[in-house]
């Protein structure tokens, strides 16, 4: 079993490609090495204080943390990247009128963590039918990612798979990267963090991103409120959450969220729709059939 590495010159349909036909990939290289280290630096602190995590899932032998945009800024340059967000726009961008950020989390692996349970991101949500994919994620590697220090391991194809196969030994094969590479990997898709027999932590940092109309796994709301917020770019802004989900889902006191960075801002907004055009339309046609 591979994976595909592509090169960041990929276009997003080769990277889409390769998430339709093995459920994964990786991107060399597609963060700078003095932007990896700024991350690693501005994240240290933090991950100095945060207690290992205590359950089968989350490791006992792992730490982990969220709020990357917060705690470490140069993040929010990683999840706005085009290529990326390209992906994002044609696999989920079909199945909603807007995706978001899902999740954001440092994951520390610490020598002697045992390697995880082969698992589906998407069943956050639930078990459902398979009709489109629900997030995509990406894992950075902030460290090098290698067989020794627990880098992913992966079953190639497996998005395909029934939600209760398991993958055999030679299904599954190890995702080693350098620093600054990222793993893509689609929500419907079995994956789970190696073994760490190494004798240092293996730090990679998981941006995740969901369809629109999802309840986020990490509350952004709480973690970039908005007095954080000012003066970020609005585009980013929106892919925290801070917009409408057609045709109503979002809103702050009638209307989009955005508001709240306005000087406009009330607790006593005039309330709007935010239909789509065709929405409107049809809408519209509605009472004039009626007015006739």
């Amino acid at each position: 079993m591979q994976v595909s590495y592509l090169k960041p010159t990929a276009s997003a349909e080769d990277v889409v490609d390769a998430l339709n036909r093995d459920g994964c990939a990786v991107i060399e290289n597609l963060a700078s090495r003095m932007t990896v280290a700024a991350i690693a630096r501005d994240i240290a602190p933090y991950l100095e204080k945060t207690p290992n995590a205590n359950g089968h899932f989350v490791g006992f032998s792992t730490k982990r943390t969220g709020g990357a945009f917060k705690k470490a800024p140069d993040t929010i340059g990683l999840a706005m990247n085009p290529l990326l967000l390209g992906v994002m726009d044609a696999v989920l961008g079909p199945s909603c009128s807007r995706y978001q950020i899902n999740l954001t989390q440092f994951i520390s692996l610490q020598p002697g963590q045992r390697a995880q349970i082969f698992h589906r991101d998407q069943d956050m949500f639930g078990t459902h039918p398979k009709e489109f994919e629900y997030l995509v994620n990406v894992l950075w590697a902030v460290d090098d990612f290698t067989r020794e220090n627990g880098a992913t391991v992966v079953a190639p194809g497996s998005h395909t798979w029934p939600a209760e196969r398991m993958p055999e030994p030679h299904e599954t094969c190890v995702v080693e990267m350098e620093k600054g590479s990222a793993l893509l990997f689609l929500g419907s898709f079995k994956h789970g963090a190696g073994a760490n027999v190494s004798k240092q932590a293996r730090l990679g940092l998981v941006i995740s991103y969901c369809l629109g109309w999802l309840r986020q796994y990490e509350t952004q709301y709480l973690v970039m409120p908005p007095e954080i917020c000012r003066g970020l770019p609005e585009d980013f802004l929106r892919l925290l959450g801070y917009a409408i989900h057609e045709p109503n889902l979002g809103v702050y006191e009638g209307q989009d969220p955005m508001v709240v960075f306005s000087d406009e801002c009330s607790d006593t907004l005039q309330a709007k729709d935010y239909f789509s055009p065709e929405l409107t339309a049809m809408v519209e046609e509605y009472y004039a059939d009626r007015a006739a």
